[in-house]
């Protein structure tokens, strides 16, 4: 089972069907597999899903979501094609496990998604709760992420409202 496969089914387990959370139209996207990218409906929204990856020299853990223009030259995800939610699984580490789940608005306002007047991003790093950055930038990065953030590594003991809200937004 590679990496998006087992990703979803294992949050699907433990949160989607739970809540009553339907996934519907799921699509690997094998531009972004090493991020076990994908994307589904959910009840009502559009998701894109990715896995982070831990990096050895830095704090934090880096994903990657990019498209294909039609000069087959890559560049970032545009406001106005992209799913409603960006879904980014942390990696398991230590027993750890979380999601950050992110509107497209919060994502624009953080010039992370293209839009007319901004560039947008291929990649972020993101903090999940149990990583403590110490440069500006990565506590400033880590402040506006942690709304969005969902800690997911203890199944009896998930935060229901949070994630309701987060998957509602």
């Amino acid at each position: 089972m590679n990496k998006f496969n087992r990703a979803l089914t294992h949050v699907n387990k433990i949160v989607y069907e739970p809540n009553h959370l339907s996934i519907k139209s799921i699509q690997e996207e094998h531009q972004n597999s090493e991020y076990g990218a994908g994307t589904f409906h959910l009840n009502a929204k559009s998701v894109r899903f990715r896995v982070a990856k831990i990096t050895p020299n830095k704090v934090g853990q880096f994903v990657a979501f990019w498209e294909k223009d039609e000069n087959a030259k890559n560049q970032p995800f545009a406001y106005e094609n992209s799913p409603d939610l960006l879904v980014i699984n942390t990696s398991m580490s230590n027993d750890h496990f979380g999601q950050f789940i992110f509107p497209k608005e919060i994502l624009a306002k953080q010039n992370v998604l293209k839009t007319q007047n901004v560039k947008g991003k291929m990649a972020i790093r993101i903090y999940p709760i149990w990583d403590n950055p110490t440069s500006k930038q990565a506590i400033t990065t880590q402040k506006w992420q942690l709304p969005f953030f969902v800690d997911l590594s203890h199944a009896n003991k998930l935060p229901i409202q949070k994630i309701l809200e987060l998957y509602s937004m």
